[in-house]
């Protein structure tokens, strides 16, 4: 994958979870931003934030979570989605981290 596809995929992906995050954080629980590759994402009664970000060093997405720390996803061309080493796809993993932290997101 070359640096222009990567930023291209990774951009997809983050500004997707951003969309996602925004519509459907109904009782205004995070605080979320995007700005150039890096998604902060503030569960505010709890203090706790998320990081992700592009690391263009390695063509991976970094995800820094205050629950289980820091992971890497890579793309997969054949499912089109970023999965870590565990093959778990990012969205699934921090969606699946919100609710567990009873943050009423789809």
């Amino acid at each position: 994958m070359n640096e222009s596809e990567f930023i291209a995929l990774s951009e997809f992906i983050l500004e997707n979870i951003y969309e996602i995050l925004e519509e459907n954080d109904k009782d205004s629980q995070l605080d979320v931003e995007y700005n150039d590759g890096i998604l902060e994402i503030e569960i505010i009664d709890q203090d706790k934030k998320y990081v992700i970000n592009r690391n263009s060093g390695n063509k991976k997405i970094w995800l820094s979570s205050p629950f289980t720390g820091a992971d890497y996803f890579a793309y997969n061309y054949e499912q089109k989605k970023w999965f870590n080493d565990n093959n778990i796809e990012l969205g699934d993993k921090l969606f699946n981290e919100l609710k567990f932290n009873k943050i009423n997101i789809k």
